[in-house]
C-alpha cells in the first residue's frame, strides 16, 4: 500500500502539467510582488483579503489538476499497466485519488506562504506592517488552510468527474456547464435550492461569515463538511464504476 502511495505521489510530482501550472503560479506571485512593491503602499494586515481573492485561481487549478491527474491515465493506457501488478481496483483507485488531493493542498499552502513572504517583503520595503500580530497570524493561517482544503476538494471534482468519464475534458466541461449553466439556473428558478449549489458554500467557507450568506442557513463548518461530502460521494461513484467497469 505505502509503495503503490509513493509511487503516485511521485507520479503527480512528475506531471508536466503541475510543473507548467506551479511555475506560471510563481512567475505571476513574482511579478506582483514587483508591481505591488513599486506602484503602491502595501497594508500587510490585508493579507487574508488577498488571499481570499486569489482562491478562485488555486481553486481552478486545482480542478484542472484533478482532472488530468486520472484523465491522462486513461489516456497514456497507465491505468491497465498498473492492474497487473496491483488488480486490486478499489487500493488503485484510492492511492491515486489520496496522492493527487493531498498533493493539491500542499501546492496550494506553498504558493500561498509564497505570495505572503513576497508581499510581506513589498509591505517591509514600501508598506505598512500595522496590525500583524498573532490574531492576524491565525486569521491568515485560517484563511490559506481553508483556500488550501477547497482547492482539494475541487480537485476531487475533477478527479472523480475524468474518472467516470476517463478522460480529462470530461471532467472540465462537466465543470464548466454546471458552474455557468446549472448554478445561475437554479438561483433564477429555484432559489431555494441555493444552500445545496457548491459556489455558494464555497464562498461561505473562504469567507467565514455565515450572515453574509443568509439563504444558505449555515455554518462555515457545515459548509465545509457538505463540500467534502460531495466530494466523497463523487469519488466513491467513480471508484464503484472503476471496479466494474472493463479498463480495455
Amino acid at each position: 500500500m505505502m509503495g503503490l502511495l509513493a509511487s503516485e505521489f511521485h507520479r503527480f510530482r512528475s506531471r508536466r502539467l503541475v510543473w507548467v501550472l506551479t511555475g506560471l503560479s510563481v512567475l505571476a506571485i513574482a511579478i506582483s510582488g514587483v508591481i505591488v512593491s513599486t506602484t503602491q503602499e502595501f497594508a500587510l494586515e490585508g493579507l487574508p483579503e488577498v488571499l481570499m481573492g486569489t482562491s478562485l485561481i488555486l481553486i481552478s487549478v486545482g480542478w484542472v489538476l484533478g482532472a488530468s491527474a486520472i484523465g491522462a491515465e486513461w489516456h497514456t493506457g497507465h491505468m491497465t499497466t498498473v492492474l497487473t501488478w496491483e488488480p486490486r481496483r478499489g487500493r488503485v483507485m484510492g492511492t491515486k485519488a489520496l496522492a493527487c488531493l493531498a498533493s493539491v493542498f500542499v501546492l496550494s499552502f506553498a504558493l500561498q506562504m509564497l505570495l505572503g513572504a513576497v508581499l510581506s517583503v513589498a509591505a517591509g520595503v514600501r508598506g505598512s506592517t500595522a496590525g500583524v500580530d498573532l490574531a492576524w497570524l491565525t486569521e491568515t493561517a485560517g484563511v490559506a488552510f481553508r483556500v488550501s482544503l477547497l482547492a482539494a476538494v475541487f480537485a476531487g471534482f475533477g478527479f472523480g468527474l475524468a474518472s467516470i468519464g476517463r478522460n480529462s475534458a470530461v471532467a472540465l466541461g462537466v465543470g464548466f456547464g454546471y458552474l455557468v449553466i446549472v448554478e445561475n439556473l437554479v438561483r433564477g428558478l429555484r432559489p431555494r435550492w441555493i444552500p445545496w449549489l457548491l459556489t455558494e458554500n464555497a464562498a461561505l467557507f473562504i469567507i467565514d461569515l455565515p450572515g453574509d450568506f443568509p439563504l444558505l442557513g449555515r455554518s462555515t463548518v457545515d459548509a465545509g463538511i457538505y463540500l467534502c461530502a460531495v466530494t466523497a460521494v463523487l469519488l466513491l461513484a467513480a471508484a464503484g464504476l472503476f471496479r466494474v467497469r472493463d479498463v480495455n
